[in-house]
């Protein structure tokens, strides 16, 4: 397979070219060069790609990607890892670890094990209720000390499965969160400083949900087989069944938000939804939470009414955000709305009459925010994340961060979730959805100084919120 840059003129030439098949469009990565030109990154096989310069894009070839393990070039062939079993898990960086330090499907959930051992006053372990299709059980740690009052985060890792780094990401900052909560101390990051009172701070004011591996099943695969693999592991259907990449749904896809895209958006959108089950990259899935990867998320949401604020973590883009993904931001027609039919067949055109209502207070809240987490990032070692809509990437729909936001909108009575989709890494590194480890581990790093400082954030628009609302 090859990694290529694919450059051509006119941005429904570079959408429709997001629906060719047999070529992995990464959609993140549209860049508008001017002229009228438009850049992405994809991955195919050689015979996938020439008909795209046949017909007048350029093609640059930035890498040859292998098919199966090794998927990180120069790293040592790894065996089958097994399926199920929690053993022990082994140390950090040593021996047993799946590819060139990252850790495996089964060193996760060791890890989780571990940190309610060592700090069973702050930590407890949610066994979410639905297995997974190879019978996994996904697992969710609860980290905070305070009360059943305290404002809930839902931080989410591993939806995508080749983005190898996001597990590895928050399980790093639940470790360092509780080794410097644990020792009374702060914590350093660049130039950035968390000192130990604000450390002790969240332990006490938040309660910390972190689920590091949502779709287990396809990080294993990615692990052992295909380290492009995207999606959950759903049998392909019965017509198609022996066709690899019939198998499986892409989750952040499968949430209940605008679901039916061929419904809710303009055909001409270029929305990054496939209902097609051989798509290898955004199928919906057969109906909306279809998936009990997307349950499990839902289920928390539900079972927890105390949770107001989500990150989501994926890859590639060095990016921050927001709510809305299916058009753009407005703040003043509360009729122009996802739930209001009467708009279906208009969604995800920029520039036409439609755009998607945002309360103006939620807008600041969600800004704010975002640029905490994007100066702590750039305090780490220099990196700027770019913080906008989501919707500015590409219109999509199904996504946790919409369907998490857009929950209260649908029933008055849920909480407000105050949600994020945050890509991490840049697409100049090799293999950029697993980097060699040495740069992960500066990802690592910077992007838990901007979950660190989103979360002081959280705590004091809770603490605003509640003084308001005292008599």
């Amino acid at each position: 397979m090859l990694r290529v840059n694919v450059t051509g003129q006119g941005r429904q030439a570079m959408i429709d070219l997001m629906r060719t098949d047999g070529v992995q469009v990464v959609r993140q990565t549209l860049r508008d060069l001017g002229g009228g030109r438009y850049r992405v990154q994809a991955f195919g096989e050689p015979d996938d790609l020439t008909p795209l310069a046949e017909a007048g894009f350029d093609v640059e070839l930035i890498e040859h990607v292998p098919s199966g393990p090794p998927a990180v070039p120069g790293l040592p062939e790894i065996g089958v890892l097994p399926r199920r079993g929690r053993g022990p898990a082994q140390p950090r960086g040593g021996p047993g670890r799946a590819l060139g330090g990252y850790l495996s499907v089964d060193e996760v959930d060791g890890r989780i094990d571990e940190l309610a051992a060592e700090y069973p006053r702050a930590v407890s372990v949610i066994d979410l209720p639905h297995q997974t299709w190879e019978d996994r059980v996904c697992r969710a740690m609860r980290i905070g000390c305070g009360d059943v009052h305290v404002p809930g985060v839902l931080l989410l890792g591993g939806v995508h499965a080749r983005e190898w780094g996001s597990p590895d990401i928050l399980v790093a900052f639940a470790e360092r969160l509780l080794s410097a909560w644990h020792a009374d101390k702060g914590i350093a990051i660049g130039k950035r400083r968390f000192p130990a009172p604000k450390v002790q701070g969240l332990i006490e004011n938040l309660a910390l949900y972190i689920v590091p591996q949502v779709n287990p099943d396809g990080r294993h695969h990615s692990f052992t087989v295909d380290p492009m693999w995207r999606k959950n592991r759903r049998p392909a259907p019965t017509g198609d069944a022996g066709e690899e990449r019939c198998i499986g749904v892409d989750l952040n896809r499968n949430f209940d938000f605008l679901w039916d895209f061929a419904r809710a958006f303009n055909p001409g959108a270029g929305v990054a939804c496939s209902a097609k089950p051989c798509d290898p990259e955004v199928y919906v899935g057969p109906c909306a939470s279809s998936e009990p990867e997307t349950r499990n998320v839902v289920s928390l949401l539900d079972e927890h009414p105390d949770i107001a604020f989500l990150v989501d973590l994926h890859s590639y883009g060095e990016l921050i955000m927001y709510s809305w993904g299916d058009d753009e931001n407005q703040t003043s027609d509360s009729s122009m709305a996802f739930t209001n039919k009467a708009w279906d067949g208009k969604r995800g055109m920029f520039g036409d009459t439609y755009r998607e209502f945002l309360l103006d207070d939620d807008r600041q809240l969600l800004v704010r925010l975002g640029r905490a987490m994007q100066t702590a990032i750039a305090a780490a070692r220099g990196r700027r994340y770019e913080l906008q809509q989501s919707a500015n990437l590409y219109p999509t729909a199904g996504s946790s961060d919409d369907y998490s936001y857009s929950r209260h909108r649908v029933d008055s009575s849920l909480t407000k979730v105050l949600a994020f989709t945050v890509e991490w890494g840049a697409q100049d590194n090799p293999t950029p959805f697993h980097p060699p480890y040495d740069e992960m581990k500066k990802i690592i790093a910077e992007v838990t100084s901007g979950l660190l400082a989103f979360c002081g954030e959280a705590v004091h628009i809770s603490s605003t919120k509640r003084q308001r609302e005292l008599p």
